[in-house]
């Protein structure tokens, strides 16, 4: 059965990948007891939240028959890549990623939470890229990749300094 997406879903998922992560960084920060990576924490959830608003601006600009399937996908290997990445991710919702926040034992098990889910973000937004006509907000998603790239490196550099 052929699965055909909106630009509005692509978007709405996206704003929902930036809520989940806001909220895993904003009780990252809460719990941090070290200085540098709070500090760390507290800056990616403010990215985060402007990664939001980015898909939310996104959306509001789309125009009324951006809510009909404009992505085919007769084979649905799109929606089950996407399905697949849903499923997997570290957490889907914002309370899943406040209690993983709150599970970890260690600045660098937080960090590494934060690596998983950083890296699971930009598979996504290349799934969405690929579905988003240049029209609607492809070169945003390509900024946003950037950015997430930029923050997988930083967490990684702090991997390494804190020893693990």
């Amino acid at each position: 059965m052929p699965i055909n997406f909106s630009a509005d879903e692509v978007f709405e998922m996206g704003m929902d990948i930036e809520r989940n992560g806001e909220a895993y960084y904003r009780k990252a920060a809460e719990l941090s007891k070290d200085a540098k990576i709070k500090s760390v924490f507290t800056d990616l959830m403010q990215q985060e939240a402007i990664h939001y608003r980015v898909f939310k601006d996104l959306r509001g600009k789309l125009p009324p028959r951006a809510t009909l399937p404009t992505v085919a996908d007769p084979d649905s290997e799109e929606y089950l890549y996407l399905d697949a990445l849903v499923k997997s991710r570290l957490f889907t919702n914002v309370r899943e990623a406040e209690a993983v926040a709150a599970k970890v034992g260690s600045a660098v098990e937080a960090l590494r939470a934060a690596l998983v889910f950083e890296k699971d973000t930009v598979l996504f937004f290349q799934s969405m890229k690929s579905m988003t006509d240049e029209r609607l907000g492809k070169g945003e998603i390509d900024r946003l990749i950037e950015e997430e790239y930029r923050h997988i490196v930083r967490i990684s550099n702090l991997i390494k300094e804190h020893g693990g």
